[in-house]
């Protein structure tokens, strides 16, 4: 309440772009804990955007209107969920096939989307051959990076968005 929704916006987004930017800079030599500190920041982003967002939405309507404003703010925060699993869900699976296709041979051209369950399980893992591990994790790995690619945009539409929130909150009676 001290700094106001819009600076506490602003703070989530830079924190949202920040983690996005190390998502897409992860490589496998950097390991776990940047992809943990990358989910930090962005799980610290989404914490205050979506926090202060409530605040502003609700310092901007009448006494009346506040259950129905929050209500319709959750609602579009859960259809936003919804379509974004599936966008960056497709974009992978996508990602994916087009990976086997250009770089599968073999017995390797058979891959498909459901293939990469094969990583989850150590017995079947550890049996495959080197080249289809290898290319499995290639393929997962740069399919990620795409998606990594998309998560940044948005966080930067985001934040570019958020910049545009009116820095004087109109007080509701």
């Amino acid at each position: 309440m001290k700094i106001g929704f819009r600076k506490t916006s602003i703070l989530g987004g830079v924190s949202l772009v920040l983690g996005s930017v190390m998502f897409v800079t992860l490589t496998k030599e950097m390991g776990p804990v940047w992809a943990a500190v990358g989910s930090f920041f962005i799980g610290i982003g989404m914490g205050l955007t979506l926090t202060a967002f409530i605040v502003s939405i609700q310092s901007t309507v009448d006494w009346q209107q506040r259950g129905i404003a929050t209500a319709s703010n959750m609602f579009m925060r859960n259809l936003g969920n919804t379509i974004g699993a599936a966008l960056l869900g497709g974009i992978l699976n996508s990602r994916l096939l087009q990976y086997f296709a250009d770089h599968g041979t073999g017995e390797t051209a058979k891959l498909d989307v459901d293939s990469i369950n094969i990583l989850l399980n150590k017995e079947e893992r550890n049996n495959l051959p080197e080249t289809m591990l290898e290319l499995l994790q290639d393929g997962l790995t740069t399919s990620l990076h795409t998606v990594y690619y998309v998560v940044l945009f948005i966080a930067i539409i985001s934040l570019i968005l958020i910049l545009l929130l009116p820095k004087e909150q109109k007080s509701s009676t």
